[in-house]
């Protein structure tokens, strides 16, 4: 079998690194001991799983639940949550979802990503020392693959690793969007809603050094058309909205703007900056408040209902209305005036 490809071949720079993006002003942060949080503040060293897990003394939320909540159900919520001791066991991870994890670690300079990814060879040596190219279905490949899992290891391709370095030259070429990924780096931002009591977490890119919040997202597609269905479909006004709520009231400082930075994950890895609407971040903050009151309420009553407008009578959209309600070929019904 031959070794993996070393990561940082080629001296591969970090957009963060090119940022000067070292961990600096640490003020007001402290690392996570492991053990359940009962202090509002912004922690380092929290891995993702403990992080979607019983991290706090108390029930929490974070912001993929409450975008569950708020655009399906509590019930789908809970499906999966860790408050649930029935839920089925955790999907495998696929490959898009590693692929986009390892984007954002290798881009953003997080800490250790040699000490969770491998890059997967491209040859194997055979029993009769002949090389060839990688087999899935071959026993000295499934058993590399194993031991990579068995190590904690993701396993990623050299191709996939070629992508991150081409996405990080396209976007060190841009002093705005250098600028925009300043800050540090996967904080975990951990506070309690005064209102209900419940406890609440935010994990965004980057903590920002100055007044703005920026957010990097890998897509296929960086067009206006394709990022705004993004933009909605993965609640990500929500998500922004909840991080800068959750940094402004742990007392870092007063967020006036905020942007996405979309990049495509293949060549020629263009990009997209978006500051985004204060008036739709402002709707975003309203609907992570109602969600997070629906959250407390189904905790207090462990009642976790269907969508909420379930019962609720549907009317057919103004277009459809006028459309047909003006349609002179539509011919009236018996009995009734035309």
């Amino acid at each position: 079998m031959s070794d993996p490809v070393d990561i940082t071949e080629d001296k591969f720079e970090s957009v963060g690194a090119v940022a000067g993006n070292i961990v600096q002003g640490r003020r007001g942060e402290r690392d996570w001991n492991g053990q359940p949080i009962s202090e509002p503040g912004i922690y380092r060293k929290i891995p993702m799983d403990a992080y979607h897990g019983q991290l706090t003394v108390g029930p929490s939320i974070s912001s993929s639940g409450l975008r569950e909540i708020e655009n399906r159900s509590p019930l789908h919520y809970f499906a999966t949550s860790y408050l649930n001791p029935d839920r089925p066991e955790d999907e495998a991870s696929t490959p898009s979802l590693d692929f986009g994890r390892a984007v954002h670690t290798l881009l953003l300079s997080e800490d250790g990503f040699q000490d969770d990814y491998v890059v997967r060879p491209e040859k194997y040596e055979d029993d009769e020392g002949k090389w060839k190219a990688w087999n899935g279905n071959a026993t000295v490949c499934k058993e590399w693959l194993a031991g990579a899992r068995k190590a904690g290891k993701t396993v990623l391709l050299k191709s996939q690793v070629s992508d991150i370095h081409g996405m990080a030259e396209r976007l060190a070429k841009n002093q705005v969007a250098v600028d925009l990924l300043r800050g540090r780096i996967e904080r975990s931002i951990i506070t309690k809603d005064a209102k209900t009591g419940v406890w609440v977490k935010s994990r965004p890119d980057s903590i920002p050094r100055d007044t703005i919040i920026a957010d990097l997202k890998t897509c296929a597609d960086a067009s206006q058309v394709a990022i705004g269905r993004s933009i909605i479909n993965y609640g990500y006004l929500q998500q922004m909205a909840l991080a800068i709520t959750c940094l402004e009231e742990v007392g870092q400082r007063q967020v006036n703007e905020s942007v996405l930075l979309f990049v495509e994950t293949s060549y020629p890895y263009a990009f997209n900056i978006k500051p985004l609407d204060n008036g739709d971040i402002h709707t975003a903050m309203r609907q992570n408040r109602r969600a997070l009151n629906v959250f407390a309420e189904c905790l207090k009553a462990n009642d976790w209902p269907t969508y909420l407008d379930n019962m609720r009578t549907w009317s057919a959209p103004q277009w459809w209305s006028d459309r047909n309600e003006n349609d002179p070929t539509l011919p009236a019904l018996k009995g009734k005036a035309a």
